[in-house]
């Protein structure tokens, strides 16, 4: 599934809320706060435009980076692999990467 997805997939769902699943017992709530794509130069001979997404998740829980199920009520459930970059005013920052 992941294959599929573009910067379009994702862009009308900024603002919206996901449900990061980490285990059975805990999910946390994550808000996808931005879509980039990269620069043209990087896209080059590849299937799709590489982009990046970025979520914010409360600022007192941290999950370490791994393969994380998702869920949104416009979306499929789908896997993604979420990694820590820290905090700002936000909260807890969490990046996705599609190259």
């Amino acid at each position: 599934m992941l294959d599929t997805f573009t910067i379009d997939t994702f862009t009308p769902h900024v603002g919206e809320t996901f449900r990061v699943i980490v285990d059975e017992k805990w999910e946390m709530a994550a808000r996808l706060t931005s879509v980039k794509a990269w620069g043209d130069e990087t896209a080059k001979g590849r299937p799709r435009q590489p982009f990046t997404l970025l979520f914010h998740g409360p600022a007192d829980a941290r999950i370490p980076q791994r393969m994380y199920r998702l869920e949104n009520a416009a979306m499929e459930p789908f896997e993604l692999f979420l990694v820590p970059i820290g905090n700002d005013a936000e909260g807890s920052r969490y990046e996705a990467v599609f190259s």
